[in-house]
Formats: C-alpha cells, sequence, structure tokens
C-alpha cells in the first residue's frame, strides 16, 4: 500500500468559540468537481475550526505525475505498472498555517490560506502536480479501480489519525480537550470515503468561473517560476502548454463528464449534502458559511451571521 504519511497540524483556534459539548469526532466531507474551490477552501476552513485537512485530490496528482514519469500514457493497460509504484512510492503532506486563524491579507484583503505541500518520495511536487499535463491525466487515473482501492484505505486512515488527534476549546469553564476534526475535500468523500461525515457540503461553480480561477492559479505559478528564473523572466509571453481560459473552460467540461460517468465512485451530490454554488460569492463567504454550518452541528456559537 502507498506509504502515506501526514502532517496534521492542529492548534487551539478554537479558543474563540464558546464549547458545548462535542460527543463525537466531526467529519467535514467537501466535494465538487474540478477547480470548484475545493482545496483552498477545506483548508480554510479547517484552520477556521482548528481541524486538520486531508487533501485528498493531491494523492491522485501524485499518483498522476508517477505515470507521466514512468512513460505510462495509456492507464488501461499500464494499470498494474502504475499500481506496482504506488506501492513503492511515499507522499508526505504538510499542512502548516501560518497563523492561529484565518486573517484577511493586508494588501489583497482576502483570507490567508495555510500552505500545504505536497511531497513524493521526499521531493516537493506542490507546484508539478499542478501543472496542465497532469490535469490532463489525472481524471483517467482516478478513474481506474484499482488505483481508487489503493488510495480509499489510505484517505481512511489518515482521517482516523487526524480524529484521534485533540485540540483545546475555550468553554464556559475554561479550556476543554476535544475530540479532533478533520477536513476532506475530493469527489466522493460524502459519498463514498465517508458517508457517514457529520456534515457534507457539495461545492459547485459555472464552468467559466473555475476557468478563471485554473488559468489564475497557473498564472501565478508562472510568476513564481519567473521570479526564480532570469532566463523566464525575460518574456512576457506564457509557455506555450498554458493553454486559454477558453481551453480550460472546455478541459473542465471534459473533466466534469468522465468523473460524472466513471464507472467507481463517480462525482455525484450526496442526499445529505448542502449545495454551495460559490460562482458568485467571495472566498470569505463561503468559509465562513461552511464553518458556521459545522458549528450549528457541534452545537458551537456562530460567528459570521452578519455575512
Amino acid at each position: 500500500m502507498l506509504c502515506l504519511r501526514a502532517t496534521l497540524c492542529h492548534w487551539a483556534s478554537q479558543r474563540f468559540l464558546t464549547h458545548k459539548r462535542l460527543a463525537r469526532d466531526f467529519t467535514i466531507a467537501i466535494d465538487g468537481p474540478a477547480a470548484s474551490g475545493k482545496s483552498s477552501t477545506a483548508r480554510a476552513v479547517a484552520l477556521e475550526l482548528g481541524f486538520g485537512y486531508i487533501d485528498s485530490g493531491s494523492i491522485y496528482r501524485c499518483v498522476t505525475l508517477l505515470a507521466l514519469r514512468n512513460n505510462i500514457a495509456n492507464i488501461s493497460t499500464g494499470a498494474t505498472d502504475l499500481i506496482d509504484l504506488v506501492n513503492k512510492s511515499s507522499v508526505d503532506i504538510k499542512f502548516q498555517p501560518s497563523s492561529t486563524r484565518p486573517a484577511p491579507n493586508l494588501i489583497t484583503g482576502r483570507l490567508s490560506v495555510p500552505d500545504v505541500r505536497i511531497l513524493l518520495n521526499e521531493e516537493d511536487v506542490s507546484e508539478e502536480i499542478r501543472k496542465p499535463e497532469v490535469n490532463r491525466l489525472v481524471a483517467k487515473v482516478a478513474s481506474d479501480s484499482g488505483v481508487r482501492t489503493a488510495v480509499l484505505g489510505i484517505q481512511r486512515a489518515l482521517a482516523r489519525a487526524a480524529e484521534t488527534r485533540s485540540t483545546s476549546v475555550m468553554g464556559k469553564e475554561g479550556f476543554v480537550s476535544v475530540p479532533g476534526g478533520v477536513v476532506m475535500d475530493g469527489r466522493d468523500i460524502g459519498t463514498t470515503i465517508f458517508p457517514n461525515a457529520e456534515l457534507k457540503i457539495y461545492l459547485d461553480a459555472s464552468a467559466m468561473a473555475r476557468a478563471i480561477r485554473r488559468w489564475d492559479e497557473m498564472n501565478s505559478s508562472l510568476k513564481q517560476a519567473r521570479a526564480a528564473d532570469p532566463a523566464l523572466a525575460a518574456t512576457d509571453k506564457a509557455p506555450a502548454e498554458y493553454p486559454s481560459v477558453e481551453d480550460i473552460a472546455r478541459e473542465l467540461e471534459e473533466r466534469d463528464y468522465a468523473d460524472i460517468n466513471r464507472e467507481h465512485s463517480p462525482l455525484r451530490i450526496a442526499k445529505d449534502a448542502v449545495v454551495i454554488d460559490n460562482t458568485a460569492m467571495t472566498f470569505e463567504q463561503q468559509v465562513y458559511s461552511i464553518a458556521d454550518l459545522a458549528r450549528d452541528r457541534m452545537g458551537l456559537e456562530r460567528k459570521h451571521d452578519d455575512l
């Protein structure tokens, strides 16, 4: 089985809450299509609530990167070789928030999102697994039943590990130790990985809104690369492999179709999920609305009724 170690940071940010009673560990499952903002939202929600965070999609992206690096372009015929590579590899997910709670960036005014670094065989591949060539192949990799079976056990084990930890909450009688919670995002978390999750969210947005976000993400990575490489900084043009917003929108629609129609664990809305269309929402609105939904179900005081 893929050796996956997760550095899940728990902290006492919940001291800002009025604690009543947490009867059991709390799991938040966030599902949705590609580029709907699942990962950044899940990270910020985890930080807001003092929960652990597991980037489910990064596991499949690491597997996809393994396929690309080993020239396994045809997943259907190369699945056995790919799974063998997975079983010999390690992935380390490091979630290291920079502050005790999400805080507005002094320049942009947006919430700061805690950094998550993804290490494949001890190599930091956080940027590489977000490149276009990985985006194009990851749906095929994730649709393979053998790959999904290998990843399924890892996801559940990581969540159990996160939930066995505790965090300190300021209650009416001082700090109280309560069970740790976990936020996990993906495409089948609420339907397959954790069908009994205490809170299920389906995060959605229009294809064009998601395409613009994905393009912004690529552009940000390009700016970072230019800052590190003087030769690349000399040009004002994006590399040839970077698609246009329209191309990205088409790719996302193709990815949606593949995810919805795959045989194993297709993308679908859980019957008891709360659907949030964030096409016209700010990042703060979606983060705080999910955090307050969780607080409601945990019997804690809401913090953002003013949004």
